[in-house]
């Protein structure tokens, strides 16, 4: 263990010292730690699946379990990476996310409010989101049933978004009702196995639906979300639904008393909730897969690949068209990953910017909930009504500071040169290259995007990223099995665990409360490296996964897979955010060879998610308007009717999924 701390920290600026005890390791402190070999090591483990995986969990929690790991442990890349170490940073409990001296966000202001509702009215009536202001100045008109949609991609795929929905019921073209009709016919039929929700109750839709109509008829609208489609992960309390976590046993444990507060607010505007999402159970995986309560598949290469996770039902039902606005949480990637795999937009905001509040207590210091949505001005909706406005504070009892959005957002500009004159974003490039080609090069060229737009690169480098991926890995697994363990400790219900959870909350047992001291010293250190890498900078560019969607293995829908390698590869670039609280936001930038979408992530200050909201806007209206453009190509040179491009939503760079609904019109493809 030492040798490889000393061989992974070593550098030409000598970044530790030989302690006179033996096999320690003392490292400089790291103020003074400003470069070091850049190393990213892959959790060596078998991958197990079904009958091989119940066998081995079986031999593990038996009396062989110490002797077992013992044997594993030390090439596993986990804790041991941390042994024999000597840190001189004192360990840091909570992200270190100061309120003061916020950093200032060129092109965007304070959206001042108190409540969710102030704030979406401000950001239709004071140009923050121009799209979304010009869908709500369009005149109100009765509606006129129009004539179904003929399926198939020949209706012209297309992702709607928040202001779609709304031009759609002011123009009369349809009505909640109508959508809601078509969701529901579209999950009962062509849907039907797509594992997306754990629970959707299509009376309750139907209720929420005719309300809306019925205001809409009336020309009094409760909001600009009056009668549009969401969903929720389910980690979340809302009636009519109770709340699994993705688990098959803590809806019997946990009795919710009321909506969490950003459901109430969604609620009180209109917003017509769809259903509560499936999910990788309690939050511990990157794929989604869930024996217990449905793993849902990803409507880009479906029914054969995993949508990523863990808030994976969230990313699907995004990518399928059926909502354009989700709730998802992120403690390692969790809103990123999906968003990545599945060719939408996703922020983690800065942990506290959301109260958790009516939320499963699951990875207590890394975890946040946040927005996912169709395209980046949806997200900063969602993300708006997620803020926090009525005086929130955060763990140490300071007041959040006010939050600030684009103003106004540059979506689907003509052309993007200038529009972030005068930006700097970072870029440690041992970092974003480590990941496949594909990824590298759609990356590279949201690169040049916001280049074009005006933006200098700098060149950074972030010491000790190995030493952070473990630190992470050890604080939110330990976090997970502190919140179940009386859960873990009991055999019968523990067998209630998917078996990857299971096995990897085993695990745990075999760690030390100085394991997860020595991973906070370390995130202590990496809150040091990132601050200064970002210093000069508005943000830094990594892509989101250094892969895409994965497939998923034979067998394992139904007896599980164990594929720790995996987790390493998809986490590479997500975790680092988690564990210093920062914000961080993955917008679709392209597709691999086999048509699945590439993400890319932007990372950025404390408190500082509108920087990002107008960087990514930026990145989004180029990419949009290179498929808008070869779309049309398509069709004049004889593409034919069924590559007509449509009329409105947002083009897609990951392409058109295989199965996809539009619940404005009822076109959709299976």
């Amino acid at each position: 263990n030492s040798a490889y701390a000393h061989n992974s920290l070593e550098s030409k600026d000598t970044d530790w010292v030989s302690s006179p005890m033996a096999r320690e390791v003392e490292l400089k402190p790291a103020d003074e730690t400003l470069t070091d070999k850049y190393t990213y090591n892959i959790n060596q483990a078998p991958v197990l699946t079904g009958w091989a995986l119940a066998a081995f969990i079986k031999v593990f929690e038996s009396s062989w379990g110490s002797t077992i790991y013992g044997a594993i442990g030390p090439s596993s890349g986990v804790v041991q990476v941390l042994h024999g170490l000597k840190v001189p940073e004192p360990p840091l409990f909570f992200p270190n996310l100061p309120v003061e001296d916020v950093r200032e966000e060129a092109g965007c202001q304070e959206l001042k409010a108190e409540t969710a509702e102030q704030a979406v009215l401000a950001l239709t009536a004071e140009g923050y989101l121009p799209h979304l202001a010009r869908a709500a100045a369009t005149p109100l008109t009765p509606h006129t049933p129009a004539p179904a949609a003929a399926p198939g991609a020949a209706a012209g795929y297309r992702r709607p978004t928040v202001a779609d929905y709304v031009t759609a019921y002011r123009t009369g073209s349809t009505t909640p009702t109508e959508v809601a009709e078509r969701i529901t016919a579209f999950l009962k039929g062509e849907a039907k196995s797509s594992g997306w929700f754990v629970a959707a109750d299509e009376d309750d839709l139907r209720a929420q639906a005719a309300e809306s109509t019925a205001r809409w008829k009336a020309g009094k609208p409760l909001s600009v979300l009056d009668g549009v489609p969401y969903a929720v992960k389910d980690v979340l309390d809302v009636a009519p639904y109770k709340t699994t976590c993705g688990t098959s046993f803590l809806a019997d444990k946990r009795s919710p008393k009321e909506d969490a507060p950003y459901m109430r607010a969604l609620r009180a505007m209109g917003a017509c909730l769809v259903g509560k999402t499936s999910l990788h159970e309690i939050g511990l995986g990157i794929t989604g897969l869930n024996l217990r309560t449905g793993t849902a598949l990803n409507p880009y290469g479906y029914p054969s690949r995993f949508c990523g996770g863990s808030s994976s039902g969230s990313g699907a039902v995004l990518a399928a068209g059926l909502v354009p606005l989700a709730i998802g949480s992120d403690g390692g990637g969790s809103i990123r990953i999906p968003a990545s795999f599945c060719g939408v937009v996703g922020l983690k905001p800065t942990n506290g910017r959301v109260s958790a509040q009516g939320a499963v207590e699951v990875d207590c210091t890394v975890a946040t909930l946040g927005a996912m949505g169709a395209s980046v001005e949806d997200v900063a909706l969602l993300h708006a009504v997620l803020a926090n406005f009525d005086a929130w504070y955060t763990p140490h009892s300071e007041l959040l500071p006010t939050p600030r959005l684009p103003h106004p957002l540059p979506s689907y500009l003509p052309e993007p040169k200038d529009a972030l004159a005068g930006g700097q974003a970072g870029v440690f490039w041992d970092w974003f290259e480590d990941a496949d080609p594909s990824v590298v090069a759609a990356c590279k060229e949201a690169v040049q995007v916001l280049q074009g737009a005006g933006v200098t690169l700098r060149d950074v480098h972030i010491p000790e990223l190995e030493l952070l991926r473990v630190a992470h890995s050890v604080t939110i697994v330990s976090e997970m099995h502190h919140n179940f363990q009386s859960t873990v400790d009991d055999p019968s219900a523990r067998a209630l665990f998917n078996p990857d959870v299971r096995l990897s909350l085993d695990v745990v047992k075999h760690w030390t409360t100085a394991d997860y001291i020595q991973a906070q010293r370390i995130r202590a250190r990496g809150d040091i490296h990132f601050r200064r890498a970002l210093s000069e900078v508005d943000c830094l560019l990594v892509p989101t996964t250094g892969v895409t969607a994965p497939r998923i293995p034979y067998g394992a829908l139904s007896g599980g897979c164990s594929d720790l390698g995996q987790v390493a590869t998809v986490m590479k670039f997500t975790s680092q955010a988690n564990m210093l609280g920062l914000p961080a936001i993955s917008v679709p930038v392209g597709k691999d060879k086999e048509g699945l979408p590439i993400g890319f992530q932007l990372i950025g200050h404390p408190w500082c998610e509108g920087i990002l909201l107008r960087y990514a806007a930026v990145i989004e209206g180029e990419v949009a308007r290179r498929a808008a453009a070869a779309a049309a190509a398509t069709v004049s040179n004889g593409g034919g009717a069924d590559a007509a491009p449509p009329a409105a939503g947002v083009p897609v760079p990951g392409g058109e999924p295989s199965i996809w609904i539009d619940p404005l019109t009822g076109a959709k493809k299976a």
